[in-house]
């Protein structure tokens, strides 16, 4: 006799096959667009602070509040980007115009110096070769500035894309994230104070991962910009702006724009000068970023072993890029986030002895 079929079970098994399929290909059509959608979530989650206070003194005003907040922080973002970018570029040019000025003038000695030469030349380097390469490499950045400003407008172009996407999902993260974290607790099959210590946890991370972020790569850029000036260093605005976008870089960070400028003050003659640059980029820039500013920053909200830390840093850049830098130490927080609840909700208790009981008892 054939059993018979529970349909109960039957409609249990079939919710969750289509469940899983339609999850499937909901991930398929927001895989190309996870860029533009976490960089949105990004900024709704740094203006969430300042959105909840306007909508707390104006409650009528929460589309206008999210609306205004999502334009001005992509308008200085992509304002700062923007003339970031001119600045350097213009900078450049005019360093690669100095190089060639200075062959034209003093040969190669001119250019590299002679102490550089001397040194090139005893490591069995020709110095005439080096030279004409980088006469070379400047030439060309100086001649094509058109070519390479017409392909950042190419690239730019493909961009707006993104950035309009990246402003609808902050503007709607803005209005709607409270509604979405109520829908949010009460869609996932776990407990609400569960879900709620997650989704709490994963907005101080990213806050305090933004805010580490911003204001420490700001700090090491003005305290590069004043350390490169006093030591004499051709644009020191350049230099201090790649030091400021490479503070972002886990591990070595600044080191690869100041060690660079520290072996070539010390190789040029300039020896007081490299020695500064070095002291001086450790310890006013990278020692007070790393060891002051971030901790008092961070606070307390970032409760992970610093070997996790080292795995979110390196992995998520690995794994997803320059959001990695914040997306994984995200993922990993979550991840700790979990484990503590895991251990408090849901490991089995020790057994009781039996002899502990009689002796209660």
């Amino acid at each position: 006799m054939p059993l018979a079929l529970d349909r109960r079970n039957l409609e249990h098994w079939t919710f969750l096959a289509l469940f899983g399929l339609t999850v499937y290909l909901f991930w398929l059509i927001a895989q190309p667009l996870w860029v533009p959608l976490f960089s949105g979530m990004l900024i709704a989650m740094g203006a969430h602070p300042l959105h909840r206070g306007l909508v707390r003194r104006f409650p009528r005003r929460e589309t206008i509040s999210a609306a205004v907040l999502t334009g001005l922080v992509l308008v200085v973002m992509l304002a700062l980007g923007g003339l970031l970018t001119l600045v350097v570029l213009g900078q450049l040019v005019d360093l690669a115009r100095d190089v060639s000025d200075d062959y034209r003038r003093g040969g190669s000695a001119e250019v590299l110096g002679a102490r550089l030469q001397g040194l090139l030349t005893s490591l069995g380097q020709d110095p005439e070769k080096l030279r004409q390469e980088l006469v070379s490499a400047t030439a060309n950045v100086a001649a094509n500035v058109g070519q390479i400003a017409t392909r950042v407008v190419a690239a730019s172009l493909g961009g707006i894309l993104i950035i309009v996407l990246t402003a609808i999902t902050g503007y709607l993260l803005l209005r709607e994230g409270e509604r979405l974290t109520e829908w949010f607790v009460g869609a996932l099959p776990l407990p609400d104070n569960q879900v709620r210590e997650l989704t709490c946890n994963f907005r101080e991370v990213t806050q305090a991962m933004l805010l580490g972020t911003g204001v420490t790569a700001l700090y090491e850029a003005t305290t590069a910009f004043l350390g490169y000036w006093i030591a004499g260093v051709p644009r020191p605005l350049v230099w201090a702006a790649l030091t400021g976008v490479a503070s972002v870089v886990p591990a070595v960070g600044t080191a690869l724009i100041w060690v660079p400028i520290a072996v070539w003050l010390l190789a040029t003659g300039h020896l007081a000068a490299g020695i500064a640059v070095a002291v001086w980029s450790m310890v006013a820039m990278s020692g007070v970023a790393n060891y002051v500013l971030r901790p008092r920053l961070l606070g307390s909200t970032m409760r992970i072993n610093d070997l996790l830390v080292f795995i979110a840093l390196f992995g998520g850049v690995a794994a997803f890029g320059l959001l990695g830098i914040i997306l994984g130490p995200i993922v990993t927080a979550l991840l700790v986030s979990l484990v503590h609840i895991y251990q408090r909700e849901y490991r089995p208790k020790a057994a009781v002895p039996q002899t502990a009981l009689s002796e209660a008892a």
